[in-house]
């Protein structure tokens, strides 16, 4: 059975990805700026059949989650999983004065959690130093094979967190900068995230690691001013020819104003744990 990833939204202004199986669907994320885009982005870019058993917040910056996003939530039949760490910011930042009673939060502690077919491994990343962030390994296991997708969309030194990637099946890392663009149009929030060549040295050293390439990895946040698509993704195969390193993956670009294709990922037999 596939695992299926889209990028809804993968911006400044609003971060959104679905991950789902014919049972489990999962969001990360769901960043929308008002409630008549988080409804729309359910309806035009989720598969009728499929119901969301979650929504997992990688953080509390507004532009992955805030107070309309939460009151389209309250009205779903769905968890809100966020991590125990980021849970009082949580209220304190987005529920301005709502109780939210019928919202169903359930915090996660480092040891991770599972919705339906998904396994959920989260990791902590450095991004801004009064944000609590963290990424995620996430593992879907059929029998014999498992599949294993990593995200994350927001960190600024992926050195400490390198191991994670090795061996997946499916990466989504953000490339948030071009460093001639960031010197033209300098934003210091920019810091706070990964520029073309950090994330090309993240992919690369993975792929060193890993006895198999993932299937597919998609670039995301790509700041509309300070980078391009085509910018992160040459900076990307740069960086595999000069190592000397095959490329043995598609490689996606997540767009910054409209959602992507959706990707779809086969399990992987393993004869060891990933």
């Amino acid at each position: 059975m596939p695992v299926y990833f889209k990028s809804i939204a993968s911006s400044s202004n609003g971060n959104c990805l679905a991950l789902w199986t014919e049972n489990t669907c999962v969001i990360v994320d769901f960043g929308l700026s008002s409630m008549k885009r988080c409804r729309q982005a359910i309806a035009d870019h989720l598969p009728p059949s499929v119901n969301i058993d979650a929504v997992v917040i990688s953080h509390t910056h507004s532009d992955h989650i805030s107070y309309y996003p939460l009151r389209v939530l309250e009205g779903l039949d769905c968890s809100v999983r966020v991590h125990q760490d980021c849970l009082e910011q949580l209220r304190a930042k987005h529920f301005n004065g709502n109780g939210f009673g019928d919202l169903d939060i359930r915090p996660f502690a480092d040891d991770g959690f599972q919705v339906g077919d998904f396994v959920f491994e989260p990791f902590e990343v450095s991004h801004h130093p009064h944000y609590p962030t963290f990424g995620f390994v996430v593992k879907f296991t059929q029998q014999a094979a498992t599949t294993k997708i990593v995200i994350a969309t927001d960190l600024n030194d992926w050195q400490p967190v390198m191991h994670y990637f090795v061996d997946a099946d499916f990466i989504f890392i953000e490339s948030n900068y071009d460093h001639e663009l960031m010197r033209q149009y300098y934003n210091h929030n920019s810091t706070y995230h990964l520029p073309n060549p950090e994330t090309a040295g993240l992919l690369c050293a993975a792929r060193q690691k890993s006895v198999t390439g993932p299937q597919a990895v998609m670039l995301g946040h790509i700041s509309p001013q300070r980078n391009t698509k085509e910018i992160a993704i040459a900076e990307v195969r740069h960086a595999f020819t000069g190592n000397g390193i095959a490329m043995d993956f598609d490689l996606f670009a997540a767009p910054q104003r409209h959602a992507s294709d959706t990707i779809e990922i086969m399990p992987t037999p393993r004869s060891c744990p990933v």
